[in-house]
């Protein structure tokens, strides 16, 4: 199996869109996973104002096993395409691996977004958590 057919196997397995040609923050290009118009999170905040940690997702396993070029500004599943996209890609088949050893679950949540903050995070956002 190749990498970018294990990367949609993951994406297939748990509903989500493997995108091997997107953008995170502002413009930045990279590959990774989505739910809808966003990257799946990982260890997600809330977004009311506060900032805590959503209750249920405290297991760091999958932030540990974050490859080097993993978006850092947001605790998603997509990896930074610097020069080299099959780097990124191989990065991620890694993360997959990872995740499969550790065997996760994707879990709907409400991420607290109001007002303008919002516009950007939907109000339900779709994290990964080990299995419990």
């Amino acid at each position: 199996m190749t990498t970018i057919e294990k990367l949609q196997k993951f994406a297939n397995d748990h509903g989500v869109v493997l995108d091997l040609d997107g953008e995170v923050g502002m413009g930045r290009p990279c590959v990774g996973f989505r739910h809808g118009n966003s990257y799946v999170d990982y260890n997600p905040i809330t977004m009311g104002g506060n900032y805590d940690d959503v209750p249920g997702f405290e297991d760091r396993q999958i932030a540990e096993s974050a490859p080097p070029d993993a978006y850092h500004k947001h605790q998603c599943l997509a990896v930074l395409v610097e020069t080299d996209r099959e780097k990124a890609i191989e990065q991620l088949g890694d993360w997959v691996d990872a995740m499969n050893t550790i065997g996760v679950e994707m879990i709907d949540y409400r991420t607290g977004a109001t007002g303008i903050q919002a516009m950007i995070t939907p109000p339900i956002g779709m994290a990964v958590r080990a299995k419990a």
